[in-house]
């Protein structure tokens, strides 16, 4: 059987691998848990300088190569691109680069039948010519036909020329489209008259870096609600210092009914939140029952606002984030513990699997009850002040849970009951939150460890992996697939990307070389 005979999947899987740009799929496919990483620029970046080297295949394979490799174009409209005719029928994503002064109407003079993607990455400048930007988006409603996915990116702030391409391009193609990217959506109310016009069709929105403003008139214009009846992922972020809905009424029903998948971005924001941004966003979003099955969301303490069984029933994933503490004459009338009530509601939710809190919160004044997502299987409370007994706790009542991260501080009860548990715990980091443990209690934490048979991986602050590494010596346990680690330089985030495009300018662009992809691949199409 040659690469023609196999299905479709197994020889992409294939040629993925030999092209190692997994950055491209991802793209196109919105890893929401990542979401801050993909912009347009990179993917743009990838795509003009890739390689054409696995192109190098024997006769059986050339042909799914080809195929491959033209699923996903970039054109350049500041100069005419070699396109091949295979090209346009091959083609499923087409990336534009497009220049406000500078506008080759023949760049783009073929028609992408199967095409139903749009990567647009607009140079805006202020000497932008009002008809050109008319005819750019003739052109490229002419050449794409059926599409129904814009990701749209202007290099700079959004000028007349983005904005009508934008505009003109989206009214052309009203009927249809069903996702829409932007990087940033801070303070452009053309952009939201944009995305208000496809309301009743979006299915995927991402909006970058979104104000509270104009977050605030996707869900009321005029004084009227506004419903995306079809929405199921939403993915934006909120700068710091940004006031959300103060304005919004509380309406009987929500704007999301259908919503799946919401990801709140906090990698733009800084400093300590506070009570009057995240209310107001957990009141439009989380105050009506959903159908919500992941989520990524802050919290907000000391209130009655969260996360629970009432209103995500479905809920399959959740990640809290950028905690902050509410005042009132409720909080002070609570006998529970912030920590207690998260987890109770959180508990509450059967379809559970996941949940990330790495957060600092108060310690737990008693463990819930009433566990109901038996299901869990990842859970990271890092910043949670447990005990060791607590996490003995944790791994009796989430019986199937294989990641663990937590943080450890010494029983305040010296004779706190010791309750050691087996559990199928595949990975587990340790932390300290003070001082760290003292001898007894490194002693049940080494205890517990060996009654892991599952356990892989350990990872441990410095005292507890001095400890354990020494006891784990006389383990009864086979520990010759268990490794044990520091984790003092485990838990370091990597250094932010820097975009190569980020420095470049219109007049940069300009200068660049012709699209040479086209040039190199043609002798491998026609060669023995």
């Amino acid at each position: 059987m040659d690469a023609q005979q196999l299905p479709d999947e197994c020889v992409l899987r294939v040629l993925d691998y030999l092209w190692k740009e997994p950055r491209l799929h991802e793209f196109f496919e919105r890893r929401s848990q990542h979401a801050h990483v993909y912009d347009q620029q990179r993917v743009h970046k990838v795509l003009w300088a890739r390689s054409v080297a696995p192109m190098h295949v024997c006769r059986a394979w050339r042909q799914p190569s080809v195929r491959r490799y033209f699923r996903t174009l970039v054109v350049d409209l500041q100069c005419q691109n070699a396109l091949l005719p295979d090209a346009a029928v091959l083609a499923r994503h087409v990336l534009v680069l497009a220049n406000s002064v500078q506008y080759d109407p023949l760049a783009l003079s073929m028609q992408f039948l199967d095409a139903h993607t749009l990567g647009l990455c607009v140079f805006d400048s202020r000497d932008a010519c009002p008809d050109v930007s008319h005819a750019l988006a003739s052109t490229l409603h002419s050449a794409l036909p059926h599409l129904n996915s814009i990701w749209f990116q202007c290099m700079g702030s959004i000028g007349r020329f983005a904005q009508s391409v934008l505009e003109d391009l989206s009214a052309r193609s009203s009927a249809r489209v069903t996702a829409m990217h932007f990087e940033s959506t801070e303070s452009r109310s053309c952009v939201a008259n944009v995305i208000r016009s496809h309301a009743h069709s979006l299915q995927f929105l991402s909006l970058g870096k979104v104000s509270g403003g104009v977050l605030s008139t996707l869900v009321v214009h005029k004084g009227k609600q506004l419903v995306y009846a079809r929405l199921k992922r939403l993915l934006f972020a909120i700068p710091s210092n940004t006031h959300i809905y103060a304005d919004v009424p509380e309406y009987t029903t929500s704007s999301f009914p259908q919503l799946e998948e919401l990801y709140y971005d906090d990698a733009h924001s800084a400093g300590l939140p506070r009570e009057e941004w995240f209310a107001p966003l957990f009141d439009v979003f989380l105050s009506h029952p959903t159908r919500l099955k992941y989520l990524t969301f802050p919290i907000v303490y000391n209130t009655q606002r969260c996360v629970s069984r009432d209103n995500c029933p479905q809920l399959v994933g959740l990640r809290h984030i950028k905690c902050c503490w509410a005042t009132g004459a409720w909080s002070s009338q609570q006998r529970e513990s912030d920590s207690t009530r998260v987890l109770s509601a959180i508990a509450s939710i059967p379809s559970l699997e996941c949940y990330v809190h790495p957060s600092y919160i108060a310690r737990l004044s008693h463990v819930p009850s009433n566990i109901m997502c038996t299901g869990l299987w990842r859970l990271d409370l890092y910043g949670w002040p447990l005990t060791v007994n607590n996490m003995c706790w944790v791994l009796r009542v989430f019986k199937r849970l294989q990641t663990l991260r937590v943080t450890l501080v010494q029983s305040e009860d010296v004779d706190d009951a010791w309750q050691p548990t087996s559990s199928v715990l595949k990975r587990l980091t340790v932390g300290s939150a003070d001082a760290g443990l003292e001898n007894q209690e490194l002693g049940r934490l080494a205890c517990m460890l060996e009654l892991m048979p599952l356990l892989s991986r350990v990872s441990l602050y410095d005292q507890a992996y001095a400890f354990v590494s020494k006891a784990a010596a006389t383990w009864t346990r086979d520990t010759r697939d268990l490794q044990i680690t520091n984790n003092v330089s485990g838990l370091r985030s990597g250094q932010s990307f820097r975009s190569p495009l980020a420095q470049l300018t219109t007049a940069a662009s300009a200068n660049s070389p012709p699209s040479t992809s086209w040039y190199l691949i043609h002798p491998l199409l026609i060669d023995g």
